[in-house]
């Protein structure tokens, strides 16, 4: 057993989307102290990707449970949150020179009465059915994984069966383990292939250790909240969304098929201009993670320039999403640093009007509250002109929704901006834009979805 493999485990046990663990807590699973580094640099505990190829073992104990991880490190503790199911590129799935992206989805016990395909054969099972939908529209090949032959072809004719893993033993699961493996490296590229696994522990827990890049959309969630989830991966999105509240869920379930990023990931991210999508931690709509902001850049190729502008750069007149949250930490604080904070100090006559010890503390503040509590996607997008008004035709539709409201315990409440207040964003200006139209919804749509057609 790897060092970290019992921190995956204890994970892959959890249903929570997010899960609390005291460094202590964290040491008891694990059965040994974490090392000094652990403790004293949050770089330790960054996310490092969507591929295990480029991700140290500690991180790919809780990537292979479905989580990252947001270390406190002044507090002692980690939050480990539930990753949003990662989409391959919009670009075609099998390019020479790649590896392909494979989906395997797990067999149902609800099974048709008569010799079928497979894909036919276990349509019965809402779990099966929804899965199989999502697999093929992120895949190029999918595979049923069968307790009883292995793994198999779509369309390959079984008659019914009833056997499941869930009833076999330790060692039983893990020889059909070695056998589905042994038939997997016919068909695919272990090492090079990008797997994504629609199944239960039982059918997976065995396979991980041989597949080096891997994606589990489902974790290990109870069945109502796997087939929940998939609902909503499943969202057709060929048709434009009508009314405000109905566009509004219609973008977040849109912007869910897309790989979540934190502060460490800036550098992860594979294109240089598009549009960033921002969620704040507590906050949600309709049972989805919240957009609080929605930005872009102007200059070609600044896309992760200014999110470092926001994440690592301390320099509030630089960014305004930075002034604005410091805005609220200081009116929540009462702090009367707030009338200097405000101004714009890379000026004259305000550039001597800094403290350097509160503007220091403050931009400290602010890069600590971001840091933890916010994480982000990314549209790409190359045309300046198209970004620009996308941006402001995504925020004034998230704002013309009246049940889009932010939580009773949300940042922006102390904001002296009333737009950021009333509207819930963390946006002065778009508010009252243009929205969507039908064919600009498509167009995101299309960049975002694999396999629609324009």
């Amino acid at each position: 057993m790897g060092y970290y493999d019992p921190l995956r485990d204890y994970l892959m046990g959890c249903e929570d989307d997010e899960v609390t663990l005291s460094f202590a807590r964290i040491e008891e699973i694990l059965g040994r102290t974490l090392p000094a580094s652990a403790r004293k640099y949050g770089a330790w505990w960054a996310n490092e990707g969507d591929s295990p190829s480029t991700q140290h073992s500690h991180a790919r104990s809780w990537y292979a449970a479905g989580y990252r991880a947001r270390v406190d490190l002044a507090g002692g503790r980690v939050l480990f949150y539930r990753r949003q199911p990662p989409t391959p590129s919009p670009a075609p799935i099998e390019q020479a020179g790649a590896g392909r992206t494979i989906a395997l989805v797990s067999c149902a016990s609800q099974k048709r009465d008569h010799p079928c395909p497979a894909r036919e054969l276990y349509a019965p099972s809402t779990l099966f059915s929804l899965s199989y939908a999502y697999a093929k529209s992120v895949a190029g090949r999918v595979y049923i994984l069968s307790a009883k032959h292995g793994l198999v072809d779509e369309d390959a004719v079984l008659a019914p069966y009833d056997e499941t893993l869930n009833d076999m033993t330790v060692d039983a699961r893990k020889a059909w383990s070695r056998r589905v493996l042994a038939q997997l490296g016919e068909v695919s590229d272990l090492q090079a292939d990008h797997f994504v696994i629609l199944a239960g522990r039982s059918y997976y827990e065995y396979l991980l250790p041989a597949l080096k890049n891997v994606t589990l959309p489902l974790g290990n969630l109870p069945l109502g909240k796997r087939i929940e989830l998939l609902h909503r991966l499943n969202t057709r999105f060929d048709e434009a969304p009508s009314g405000a509240e109905g566009a509004a869920l219609w973008l977040h379930r849109l912007f869910e098929r897309l790989p979540r990023y934190d502060w460490h990931g800036i550098d992860d991210i594979p294109f240089d201009n598009g549009i960033y999508i921002v969620y704040e931690r507590g906050e949600t709509y309709r049972g989805l993670a919240r957009v609080v902001r929605v930005g872009t850049h102007t200059a070609q190729g600044r896309l992760k320039a200014r999110l470092e502008d926001h994440f690592l750069r301390e320099d509030r007149n630089a960014s305004i999403f930075r002034k604005n949250i410091g805005k609220a930490l200081l009116n929540r604080a009462h702090d009367p640093y707030l009338a200097i904070w405000s101004l714009d100090t890379s000026r004259a006559p305000n550039r001597d009007r800094e403290n350097p010890r509160a503007q220091a503390r403050a931009e400290r503040d602010v890069s600590a509250y971001m840091r933890v509590n916010l994480s982000f996607a990314v549209i790409p997008m190359e045309a300046p002109r198209e970004r620009l008004r996308l941006e402001s035709a995504i925020i004034a539709t998230l704002h013309q929704a009246k049940d889009f409201a932010p939580s009773d315990g949300w940042l922006g409440h102390y904001s002296p901006e009333p737009e950021i207040r009333e509207s819930g964003l963390w946006q002065v200006l778009g508010l009252d834009a243009n929205p969507l139209t039908a064919e600009e919804s498509l167009q995101l749509a299309r960049i975002l979805v694999p396999g629609m057609k324009a």
